[in-house]
């Protein structure tokens, strides 16, 4: 009866591995769902940091099927619309998919998703060429970045990237991250291109860096990298 007990220690291990992970993408998610006043007042900024962040660092990858990770209220999305064949916008939160619902449509260009947080599981294996995630996972718990990963490596198709905005902030391990400076989450260039690497992801470009506006910039608070699946 020995190989029963293995086989619920296992069932049950996992189970309460994704109850773990549900809770941390949960608690990151939360605060960014119905009512949050956060996406109005980000909304402003986002045609600055395309021109002058975002583009010199995605400019000349393969756009024929991007997914939006945690795409919020869209303002990343309608971006990337101007240069995508096609968007899957994935987001944790039911009423932000909505709010993309109705600012892109329903054609065929765009498929919404709501993902349980941490996994990609409704995306199916190599069906996208670029993974996309600004202003968002800067939130996101390291174990849910650590489960993210290989999700990302398994939907991207061999030779497709990832171009990720992550946080930098080392403080506060394991603490609240919206004690955190600009509620960022306990996260290095370094340790998240040590999981790209444990996804069987290869880091192309890596650096930290700056955020915040006038006199609220914190410098090296978070990170930007490009990886690509070989």
């Amino acid at each position: 009866m020995n190989w029963i007990k293995e086989l619920w220690n296992r069932a049950t291990g996992a189970a309460g591995r994704d109850a773990g992970l549900r809770s941390l993408a949960l608690q990151s998610g939360t605060p960014f769902g119905k009512g949050s006043g956060y996406y109005a007042a980000a909304e402003p900024h986002i045609d600055e940091q395309w021109s002058e962040l975002i583009w010199p660092w995605i400019d000349g990858l393969d756009f024929r099927r991007v997914m939006d990770l945690a795409a919020g209220h869209g303002r990343n999305s309608v971006k990337l619309a101007e240069v995508a064949g096609a968007i899957v916008l994935v987001d944790i939160n039911p009423e932000c998919l909505e709010a993309c619902r109705e600012r892109l449509g329903s054609g065929p260009r765009f498929t919404y998703v709501q993902t349980d947080g941490y996994t990609l599981a409704d995306v199916p294996d190599a069906s996208v060429t670029l993974v996309y995630s600004f202003d968002a996972m800067v939130h996101f718990d390291p174990e849910v970045i650590r489960s993210y990963l290989p999700e990302i490596h398994r939907v991207l198709e061999p030779g497709g990237y990832g171009f990720c905005h992550h946080s930098n902030y080392t403080g506060n391990p394991g603490g609240d991250f919206r004690d955190a400076p600009h509620w960022r989450n306990h996260m290095s260039v370094e340790l998240f291109g040590t999981m790209c690497e444990s996804s069987g992801l290869e880091v192309v470009r890596s650096e930290p860096i700056a955020w915040g506006r006038d006199d609220d910039v914190v410098t090296d608070l978070d990170g930007l990298t490009l990886f690509r699946k070989p």
